[in-house]
């Protein structure tokens, strides 16, 4: 008996012994920081040539550093030293969108550009500095799987660069970004194409594109991918469904995209920016805002005083006016006067903010139809991955006070903290639709669920490890096409 239990000691000993190290065992459950990499995956990395596609980064609402073109000033994206609760009024009120009657949103231009995607955020807080990530995690990872950063010293062996970043106005329509977008894609293929030809031989190459697109940048890339180029019909029709940025598009990898909106948008514009000391007035210049508005059918938006949640109308600018939400809030001419300082009566500041509001709900809620058309036959070689954060309390639905236009009550649901998992993957079962399956007007190629909020989706080991796998190691349909001319 004695030997039998020193028998069973043993054994258990051994497993325990074994359970601290993951080689040789069946039972550990080491989690490893630093991974061993085989030979197959050290050739990948290392591999310079036709068959990697090229990557490009597409961040999200308020990812990129915007500079005065005038001056080089930078308004948004520098916080390394300024209090992030003391950041100048003048510079925020720069960011502003522009407004004027009787020019559409895209006549209106400032002298505010994209300067850069910003890699991480280092805000300064009564004095302690805290680092926030932003899309330098992304950036290094991708660099470390072989991946060549544009602008920084090639490495070793590398002799083009294969990392692009794309930086666009966040504040502009989206379907006016489109057009930067699809010329930024035409000048890096014709930058690899020539590399090709001088490297390889290969005259002519059909450089295809993978997309990381995060936040809002997965709205931007996927109305080019599904729209190219094509503005929004002044008719208030839809643009037709083409596939034009498929021709440059291999695989579109969206993160934390608010496909079907979110409620966080409407909120920020009743009650101001968090963090920043964005006005309800100045948020609700933002044309890019209202475009992220909850789609209708998500009824996000409802009065409190209806036992059946009645649906408010969020795109009808009366509606915004007689609850004096956004740029009709009750304080709104404080911030008018400075961003209208030529115009001097509050009436006429009033007017030109009621036509902008106008103007930008109209353009949102035509923006939001044309993102939901059903994806019925989409063509053979396009690849659309969804990665959305879920298992944190995001707010889902706004209960109005239907005589004061004041928030009663917010609902929540799960999702990253700003976007809900049904909006980013459009889950039409959200809507009342009773059904066992997922039913999204998107074909989804595929979908990752991390537990991890908005920003931490793409510093998430699980995203990064995916993505690694997938992108240098998965010969998409378009490759193995382009491959065997």
């Amino acid at each position: 008996m004695k030997r039998l239990c020193f028998v069973v000691i043993c054994s258990l000993l051994t497993a325990i012994i074994a359970g601290c190290s993951s080689t040789g065992s069946y039972v550990s459950t080491e989690k490893v920081k630093k991974e061993f990499l085989g030979s197959i995956v050290a050739r990948n990395i290392n591999y310079e040539g036709v068959k990697r596609n090229p990557i490009i980064v597409i961040h999200g609402f308020q990812g990129a550093k915007l500079v005065d073109s005038k001056t080089d000033k930078v308004l948004w994206g520098d916080f390394r030293t300024r209090d992030a609760f003391y950041i100048s009024q003048e510079d925020i009120q720069a960011t502003a969108h522009p407004m004027a009657k009787g020019k559409s949103l895209t006549e209106l231009k400032d002298d505010v550009i994209p300067k850069s995607i910003l890699k991480d955020v280092n805000v300064k807080i009564l004095g302690v500095t805290l680092t926030f990530p932003a899309y330098e995690t992304l950036i290094n990872e991708l660099h470390k799987a072989g991946y060549q950063p544009d602008g920084k010293p090639l490495d070793k062996g590398k002799s083009y660069y294969t990392l692009f970043e794309f930086a666009y106005d966040w504040r502009k329509d989206l379907p006016e970004n489109t057009k930067k977008l699809e010329k930024f894609i035409k000048e890096k293929r014709e930058y690899l194409q020539k590399k090709y030809e001088s490297l390889y031989d290969v005259k002519d190459f059909d450089v295809q594109f993978d997309i990381i697109a995060h936040s809002m940048g997965g709205l931007l890339s996927r109305y080019y991918l599904q729209y190219g180029t094509q503005d929004l019909p002044k008719d208030g029709s839809l643009p037709k469904l083409n596939w034009a940025g498929n021709d440059y598009i291999d695989r579109l990898i969206i993160c934390g995209t608010p496909n079907a909106g979110y409620l966080d948008t409407f909120l920020e514009m009743v009650r101001g920016g968090q963090l920043q000391t964005f006005t309800p007035a100045i948020l609700g210049t933002l044309a890019t805002y209202y475009q992220m508005l909850p789609a209708p059918e998500t009824r996000s938006i409802v009065y409190s005083d209806d036992p059946n949640g009645e649906a408010v109308n969020i795109f009808d600018p009366k509606v915004w006016k007689s609850m004096q939400w956004g740029l009709m809030d009750k304080n709104a001419d404080v911030s008018l006067q400075k961003m209208l300082p030529e115009v001097e009566s509050v009436e006429e500041r009033e007017e030109i903010a009621y036509d902008h509001l106008s103007k930008c709900l109209a353009r949102a809620e035509q923006f939001i139809r044309a993102m939901k058309v059903k994806q019925e036959e989409l063509p053979v070689d396009i690849e659309l991955y969804l990665v959305l954060g879920y298992g944190i309390k995001t707010s889902r639905r706004a209960f109005i006070n239907r005589k004061t236009g004041k928030i009663d009550k917010v609902e929540y649901t799960s999702g990253d903290g700003k976007v809900p998992a049904t909006s980013a993957m459009w889950d039409e079962r959200a809507t009342g639709k009773p059904n066992f399956f997922l039913k999204s007007p998107i074909q989804w190629h595929e979908i990752l669920a991390i537990r991890a909020a908005h920003m931490g989706i793409l510093d998430a080991e699980v995203f990064v490890d995916n993505m690694l796998v997938l992108l240098p190691m998965l010969e998409s349909p378009k490759q193995k096409s382009i491959l065997k001319k």
